[in-house]
């Protein structure tokens, strides 16, 4: 994600994993981790997060993808997307929404629990105030 922002002219202002492999990874690749949060999402707080005008979320993709257990949003790995939402919740309580945010797709999101767990995502983003719009796929 940081790679692709990064290219679009983006900088970035604060990252967050709980697994310490991504972060080595992620320090092995960028050097300063200054930005990074080695700490469960459902932890942290919405102070600790910097303002941005784009939030963005890659959450784990097991318990959604067509390849996994397919326990949807409310699987132990899914469910960081709702701790990501608590977030921005305080943000907006802060008044310090991000005005975007990007959520990375993966297949079966669309799918799982028949459309009911992308339906409560994009419920969540337009409870928050999101006008949600989904992107089209490059050809």
């Amino acid at each position: 994600m940081r790679v692709g922002l990064e290219k679009a002219g983006w900088r970035i202002a604060f990252a967050n994993d709980i697994d310490a492999d991504k972060w080595r990874m992620y320090k092995d690749h960028f050097g300063d981790t200054g930005e990074y949060v080695l700490r469960d999402v459902h932890q942290l707080k919405s102070p600790e997060v910097p303002s941005v005008a784009l939030a963005t979320a890659s959450f784990p993709c097991n318990d959604l993808s067509l390849a996994g257990a397919r326990q949807g949003l409310a699987g132990a790995q899914s469910s960081a997307f709702w701790g990501f939402v608590e977030i921005l919740k305080g943000m907006k309580r802060e008044r310090r929404l991000p005005p975007l945010v990007l959520l990375e797709n993966v297949p079966g999101f669309l799918s799982s629990h028949g459309g009911r767990d992308f339906e409560d995502a994009l419920l969540a983003l337009n409870d928050l105030g999101y006008a949600v719009k989904i992107g089209k796929r490059p050809k």
